[in-house]
This record gives structure tokens, C-alpha cells and sequence, in this order.
């Protein structure tokens, strides 16, 4: 992404309800349901969990969108997974016949999205009186985010405007964040109209775009390294802007990585944002691989919530997965608050640092270069500390 292009990107200030969507919420102390919706059938794509056990509202959702690619509205609750428990697909049917006698719609027309404990029954009753509670005269997508919060402690919300095209969403994640999606609940909206000049169906086109979005983005991220049952990332769109395909991926891509560092910046008891820019590798894959390994090690983690300069973890993690030639590599460590940057190795020599302040910086650049190509990949993580373990041997 050029520098000129993102300072075109305009921030605004109306979440999810960018166009013509509406959103709101409730949390109430165990349960939390949002309903982002929209007057119009949209075209809509998806992408969920690789996990082979699928959440019931994720087995749900993709029955329906092989069925049609136009949708209304979805209705999410937070409090529990509706995951590996039988009777779920019917709950999650029931969720969206809720939805749809609050707006008075077609449940077909509606998808659904869980989060929250795995292996308990969902209370449906409790999801009906909250949905009968539901003011939907009223727009807020920070109570539709606050809805959706489980460990998270701070909101995950986007707004932006390029050349006309619009993005808003809200995301839900904090632990059980992987590479390979990570787990999460994310919702878009959007007004681009990409089908007028192919062939194709415009719900196609963002599906492809989607995919490619979330490839850079939310496969790039780890908390823990832990998969979960219920990812997903749901996008739908009013098609009421005609717009280039490579503009509205230029702003998805922006949109998802903003969202996607947001989820580990606030990852369950983190106090380091970690940024891991891997350089000069000889193929894309290469450096895609070593970066996601690096952000993925507890062990690095671990040494930078100690604040500890033990650099040797990064390199292990990088050779374990890939073939490299240690006396050919750079490695700087920036804060990137203050633009500071310490020099660690130099093509493989060992700098002798006396002082470790670049270590009790809060957000991390981790800069390794390979010198052995032109290919660089991004991943972002965070440390991992004495509290992850507390929030996650109590979490009930």
C-alpha cells in the first residue's frame, strides 16, 4: 500500500452504519446479542474457521449461503458458542426466526454468528427477551460491539471512506486468536458495486476479495495459537457505489489489517504489541511462513514480556520452518511509537547491546531480513504473560 494512496483513506466516525446499515446492542451479564441489519437484501461473503468442528451457527451459515449470496441482516450473541452441542442447528435456526419478527423479515434472509463458551446448550429464551429488549430506532454500533465482548477490554471498530467507497465494521476477539483465521467474530459493511462490468455476480467478486483481505490480514495475526470453533468474517454490501475492483480491495485490505491489529492489541493479558516484518526472502510463501512462526512462539512471546533481548528464540522459530543462512541475516528491533531502532545482528554478527530499553517498549517492530530476495510478509502478535494464563484457567 503506497503512503499517497492511504493518505486518501478518510476515518469516520459512524462504525458499521457507514451506509445505509443500521446496528445495535445489548450486554446483559451472561448473554450479549447485536442485530446489524439493513432495509435491502445485500450481496454478501464469508469466510469461516478451518476447524473441522464447526460451531452450529457456522454450519448454519454456510448451508444458507450455498442456498442464495443476498441477506438482510445477522444477529450474533455473545455468552455462548452454540458448539458442540446437538440440539444447535435448530437454536441457531430459532436465533433468526427471532431476528426476523423483530425486523419483520424473512429468516432466510438472515445469518447468524455465536460466541462464548463451548459445549453448553444456548439459552434461547434469554436471546429472545434480549432481541424483544432491542430498540432498533436506536443506532449504535458500540453497543453492537460491546454485545459481542467476552474477554475483550477494549472496542474493535473501523470506518473509512476512499474514492467514494465505504467501510464499517466492528470485531470481536481477544483469545483463541490463530493464524489460519483467527478467532474472532467480525462484521462489514459496504456500499461497492464491483459486478457491473464482469460478468460474474457482485457477491462473487467480494468473496474473492474477501478471501484475499483476510489472507494478509487476519491469517496474519496469533494470540495464543489456539483455533476456534466459531470464526468468521461476514461482509455485505448495498451495492449502491460502482466502484474499481483493485480501489475496494486497496480499502478491505487497509480495513482488515486496522481491525486485525486491534484484536491483538488488546489479546487476552498482553502488555507488547508485536509487529514481525520479515524481508528479503526468496518467495512470498518463505517469508509469510517465518513471520507467522515468529509471531506464534510462546517462547518469543514469552521473552518479550520479560523484556527479555533473547534474540536466539526469533532465529530458532525462523529456521524450524524454513531453510536459512544465518551469516546473511539482519536484525533490528524498532519502537514504533518513537521511530527508535536497535540494531541486533548484522549479517550474523552478534552487536554487543549493554542497554535493553528497546525492550520495555510497548508496540514492537521485529524487522528480519534474509538478503536472499525481494519477497517481505507482515504478521502481528502480541507477548504473553502471567495473566493469559490466570483469565484462561478460569474462564468458565
Amino acid at each position: 500500500m503506497s503512503i499517497s494512496n492511504i493518505k486518501e483513506i478518510k476515518s469516520c466516525n459512524d462504525g458499521i452504519s457507514i451506509n445505509k446499515f443500521k446496528a445495535n446492542g445489548i450486554k446483559t451479564e451472561k448473554y450479549g446479542v447485536a442485530l446489524i441489519w439493513n432495509e435491502n437484501l445485500c450481496d454478501c461473503a464469508a469466510v469461516f474457521t478451518k476447524n473441522s468442528i464447526k460451531a452450529n451457527p457456522v454450519k448454519y451459515d454456510i448451508a444458507q449461503l450455498n442456498k442464495r449470496k443476498k441477506f438482510k441482516a445477522i444477529i450474533a450473541n455473545s455468552g455462548n458458542a452454540n458448539a458442540c452441542v446437538r440440539e444447535g442447528l435448530a437454536d441457531a435456526e430459532e436465533m433468526c426466526k427471532i431476528a426476523s419478527e423483530k425486523l419483520k423479515s424473512n429468516p432466510d434472509e438472515i445469518l447468524c454468528e455465536s460466541t462464548g463458551i463451548i459445549g453448553k446448550r444456548m439459552d434461547i429464551e434469554k436471546i429472545r427477551k434480549i432481541v424483544h429488549d432491542l430498540d432498533i430506532n436506536e443506532i449504535s454500533s458500540r453497543n453492537a460491539n460491546k454485545a459481542l465482548m467476552t474477554t475483550d477490554t477494549k472496542f474493535k471498530e473501523i470506518s473509512y471512506e476512499y474514492k467514494g467507497i465505504k467501510i464499517g465494521g466492528i470485531c470481536k476477539g481477544a483469545g483463541m486468536i490463530a493464524p489460519n483465521m483467527a478467532t474472532m467474530l467480525c462484521f462489514l459493511t459496504t456500499n461497492a458495486n464491483l459486478g457491473e462490468n464482469y460478468d460474474v455476480s457482485n457477491a462473487e467478486i467480494l468473496n474473492e476479495c474477501l478471501k484475499e483481505a483476510v489472507g494478509e490480514s487476519f491469517n496474519m495475526i496469533s494470540v495464543d495459537g489456539c483455533m476456534s470453533t466459531n470464526d468468521c468474517i461476514i461482509l455485505l454490501s448495498d451495492g449502491t457505489k460502482t466502484c474499481s475492483v483493485d480501489d475496494f480491495k486497496f480499502l478491505l485490505k487497509f480495513s482488515t489489517k486496522e481491525l486485525a491489529k486491534k484484536v491483538v492489541a488488546d489479546g487476552e493479558g498482553a502488555t507488547k504489541f508485536l509487529e514481525v516484518v520479515v524481508e528479503g526472502a526468496k518467495t512470498q510463501n518463505k517469508a509469510k511462513k517465518i513471520a507467522l512462526t515468529i509471531v506464534n512462539s510462546n517462547l518469543v512471546k514469552s521473552a518479550f514480556f520479560g523484556e527479555n533481548l533473547n534474540w536466539g528464540r526469533i532465529m530458532s522459530a525462523s529456521g524450524s520452518v524454513a531453510k536459512i543462512n544465518f551469516d546473511n541475516i539482519d536484525l533490528k528491533f524498532e519502537d514504533i511509537d518513537t521511530n527508535k531502532v536497535v540494531e541486533v545482528l548484522n549479517k550474523g554478527i552478534a552487536n554487543k547491546l549493554d542497554d535493553w530499553g528497546i525492550m520495555k517498549a510497548k508496540n514492537i517492530r521485529i524487522l528480519l531480513n534474509l538478503n536472499e530476495g525481494e519477497n517481505n510478509a507482515t504478521a502481528w502478535g502480541c507477548d504473553l504473560t502471567y495473566d493469559y494464563v490466570k483469565i484462561n484457567a478460569e474462564y468458565n
